[in-house]
């Protein structure tokens, strides 16, 4: 079974990954395989090309920070960036979960926006309400601004919860997650 586990950012997809990882799926993260993209000497000569060489921090690494503060302001900005990534990103998170054999939770934040549920079984919705979010986001150290800008390049959450097969509401403590998390499997495995 591949579970693919999407929610808008701030909501708790990576601790809700986690927990099914002590179940003993798979973990697969799709931002994960994206950095390495990006780190890629083939990414990296596009990103260049396009931006210049202030795209990249001192060490000569795409700065993700000068990138994402770019992209999230541009929209043409933020689909060339996709167009450079994501079919590679396509290809290697097919490539991690292809031994059917194993169990897999793919966390995906962009999961609906790009039309990626019928490459999953199941979808999963990590969701809170706005307010949590947004404390996390800052206990992130991402201002207001900055958070906002990222909540709403994505799609509206109550879209993502619509489409879900499965919700988990994240507004709660870590332990109600996890809790939530294993309920969740005990009823898929009926």
């Amino acid at each position: 079974m591949v579970i693919g586990l999407t929610g808008g950012i701030g909501c708790g997809k990576t601790a809700a990954a986690a927990f099914f990882a002590e179940h003993g799926y798979v973990l697969v993260d799709a931002d994960v395989i994206a950095r390495q993209v990006l780190m890629s000497a083939a990414c990296r000569s596009q990103l260049v090309a396009r931006w210049g060489s202030d795209c990249l921090g001192p060490d000569g690494s795409p700065n993700r920070r000068w990138i994402g503060n770019k992209v999230f302001s541009d929209p043409a900005e933020l689909a060339f960036l996709e167009s450079v990534t994501h079919p590679e990103v396509a290809r290697l998170r097919k490539l991690a979960t292809a031994d059917l054999s194993r169990s897999y939770v793919v966390e995906i934040p962009l999961l609906f926006e790009k039309d990626l549920a019928a490459d999953f079984d199941v979808v999963v919705c990590v969701a809170c309400s706005e307010d949590i979010r947004l404390q996390r986001l800052a206990g992130r150290g991402m201002d207001l601004t900055e958070a906002k800008k990222r909540i709403y390049s994505q799609l509206p959450l109550a879209e993502k919860v619509k489409k879900a097969n499965f919700v988990l509401w994240n507004d709660g403590s870590i332990e109600f997650l996890r809790a939530e998390v294993a309920k969740l499997l005990q009823w898929k495995t009926r």
